[in-house]
């Protein structure tokens, strides 16, 4: 609870350090601010606005800039990020007046800065707060500030050094917040002091002096209808009752009048602070079932500020959108033959651009369909070019496999050849017959011939069957040349008797090669042997 108190306080104090000093001689600017001070947010914003604008339609950068930085005083209770952008753009438009008229320039900046310290602060930024009013103080107290730029400075590092529980300089600064205010008269800023000093006199136990100083704050806020400083004075005044006297009947009738004024405000944390008071003197008289009702009451209240503050943004968009639509039709009013001529020829204008882009465009269509068309035809023709090559490239494939298949059947062939020679030569040499010696040599010369079979044979057999021999090496290296031979021949699908006529043996010696060959390749006896030469 005394956080939330903190809290509340520190937002009434930073809206209170927002109030700048009366508009000097812009009448728009003027009524703003006396609806400002009234509480009227939205009518003053509205002023504020027209002045933006009027300033805006004449050139005029001081006058500019000055709505800038009111328009950014009325958003950010609503919009911290709108209040935030007008700040930045008054502080750009005060610079633009450094060389024509530095003393404003520099006032201005200063008042641009302390509302951007209150916008940090409400954004909880309190260290960059502290920087910023810290600069203003520095720059401006020696100066002689009639702004009231300086007192604001003063009284937010007196509510900063409040949250860090420094009580030593936060009196210190808002004492000189207040000397600020006398020395100019400021009836804006002077309730605000007048109650931070009462609380600080009634902190220290001074009765007298705290009730003069919440009497001072009262009268001054109803002279100038002040409702928000009306709303401070009052809490302070049930608060002196409550605590000096203990008179909770009179501090109830202070904080009842508080709320009754803090209800027809805009900003609920007034509402809150009322209630927050009359929740503390119905503890005292316990009633506590009136003190659960009130308390339901801030709850709601709360529930309902951040839907208040959407409508807030909403009402200050709305007053944006009226201005802008009545300059708009003033502006139609005034000058509503020259914009129907105007209207007229942008229209002739439009049309005969119309004209003229959709001729090109037609032209421009045809053209590339065109084209379409003839990429289309000459795509179809490369299809159909890369198509036929393509069956081609397959038939000369299939061919040359034909061919090499045919030149290992032949090689086969020759190799069976070959074996049966041998055997012719067998059967002469058992003859020994005088002319045994010359059949034998016409049979070697042919042998000789016949026995580059295999190379030719393996040259053959791996044309087509690409690698065998370099994935059986690669896998089992174990296995030998002869070993090779039965792989090919089984690759060829050869039966036994086949293959050894072919390798000049009996069909049991290749019995023996193949079944050595299995366990070289280390297959079960459930494993087909030429399933598996087949599949390599």
């Amino acid at each position: 609870m005394n956080q939330l108190k903190k809290v509340i306080l520190l937002l009434f104090c930073i809206l209170c350090t927002t109030l700048m000093a009366n508009p000097s001689e812009n009448p728009l600017l003027q009524k703003g601010w006396a609806a400002l001070v009234k509480d009227d947010e939205n009518k003053a914003f509205g002023y504020f606005w027209e002045a933006h604008e009027k300033a805006k339609k004449e050139n005029n950068t001081e006058d500019k800039a000055e709505a800038l930085l009111y328009l950014g005083i009325c958003s950010y209770g609503s919009s911290l990020e709108k209040g935030l952008q007008f700040a930045t753009q008054s502080l750009n438009e005060f610079k633009n007046l450094e060389k024509t008229n530095p003393k404003v320039a520099e006032i201005g900046r200063y008042r641009c800065l302390q509302l951007i310290s209150t916008i940090y602060s409400r954004q909880k930024k309190y260290d960059d707060a502290m920087r910023l009013s810290k600069e203003v103080v520095a720059e401006l107290k020696n100066k002689n500030d009639k702004s009231g730029t300086l007192g604001l400075a003063y009284t937010s590092l007196g509510t900063l050094y409040d949250l860090k529980k420094r009580s030593d300089s936060s009196d210190i600064c808002y004492q000189l917040a207040l000397t600020e205010f006398e020395k100019s008269n400021n009836t804006a800023y002077l309730p605000t002091s007048y109650c931070k000093m009462g609380e600080i006199a009634q902190r220290k136990k001074q009765k007298e002096i705290s009730f003069n100083y919440f009497n001072k704050a009262l009268t001054i806020a109803q002279s100038s209808e002040n409702k928000q400083a009306q709303v401070n004075a009052l809490i302070g005044l049930g608060n002196w009752h409550l605590n000096f006297n203990s008179d909770t009947q009179t501090s109830e009738n202070y904080f009842l009048k508080a709320l009754v004024l803090a209800e027809s405000l805009t900003d609920r944390t007034f509402e809150i602070k009322s209630l927050e008071a009359l929740i503390k003197v119905k503890r005292q008289q316990n009633d506590f079932f009136e003190v659960s009702q009130l308390q339901n009451k801030v709850i709601q209240i709360k529930d309902e500020f951040y839907s208040f503050e959407r409508e807030q943004i909403v009402k200050s968009l709305e007053v944006q959108f009226e201005v802008a639509e009545k300059n708009r039709k003033l502006k139609l009013v005034s000058a509503e033959k020259e914009v129907s001529k105007l209207t007229n020829f942008l229209l002739i204008s439009l049309l005969g651009l119309l004209l003229i882009v959709f001729t090109i465009l037609y032209f421009f269509l045809k053209r590339i369909n065109k084209r379409d068309k003839q990429l289309l035809k000459t795509k179809e023709e490369l299809v159909a070019l890369m198509e036929e090559q393509k069956l081609l490239k397959e038939q000369q494939f299939q061919n040359d496999i034909e061919h090499k298949e045919s030149q290992l059947s032949a090689i086969t062939i020759q190799m069976v050849e070959k074996n049966e020679l041998l055997d012719e030569i067998k059967s002469i040499l058992n003859k020994k017959e005088p002319s045994s010696e010359a059949e034998l040599k016409k049979l070697i010369n042919k042998y000789t011939i016949q026995d580059n079979n295999w190379k030719d044979f393996n040259h053959y057999f791996e044309s087509v069957n690409k690698n065998f021999y370099t994935r059986l090496k690669q896998k089992y290296p174990e296995i030998s040349s002869n070993d090779l031979k039965i792989c090919a021949l089984i690759k060829l699908n050869l039966s036994i008797k086949e293959m050894a006529t072919i390798l000049n043996i009996s069909p049991d010696s290749v019995k023996t090669a193949r079944h050595r060959l299995r366990k070289k390749l280390q297959l079960s006896t459930e494993e087909n042997l030429t399933d598996f030469i087949l599949s390599v």
